[in-house]
């Protein structure tokens, strides 16, 4: 099986939500490239129902409706199948995002497998920094 690349990651994100595409076209009329990072923020901000699309409302359905479980399935997806620039741009960006977002533990609900075990590593991470040793 061929890894998926960021390219293949766009086309997926975009052709099952088409309600990122006019995010996508704002975003590159105002970077003159794509920034996956800061894309992948913006995806997660229309995800928690805190970024509107160009000329359109939130997410229909909210963090909890269709649209939000049909983009975190993509993701989710990718994440088994990318390649290491995608893993890194979801482990990273996409999870960082989710952990800011006001929606946090409803987008969660949709985390597949990967993308569960993965937070489950990085809460983890986060607990030893934060307990430090010889507690």
């Amino acid at each position: 099986m061929t890894m998926s690349t960021l390219a293949h990651l766009l086309v997926d994100l975009l052709s099952t939500s088409p309600a990122l595409v006019p995010i996508y076209r704002e975003h590159l009329a105002l970077h003159d490239a794509l920034l996956p990072e800061v894309f992948m923020a913006q995806v997660t901000g229309w995800l928690s129902g805190t970024m509107h699309a160009a000329g359109e409302r939130t997410i229909p359905g909210g963090a909890a409706g269709d649209a939000a479980r049909t983009v975190v399935g993509v993701i989710e997806t990718h994440l088994t199948s990318g390649d290491a620039e995608v893993r890194e741009l979801i482990t990273l960006s996409f999870l960082d995002s989710i952990d800011a977002s006001p929606a946090n533990e409803v987008l969660r609900l949709h985390f597949g497998p990967s993308l569960r075990a993965e937070a489950a590593r990085r809460d983890g991470w986060e607990s030893d920094i934060s307990t430090g040793p010889g507690e």
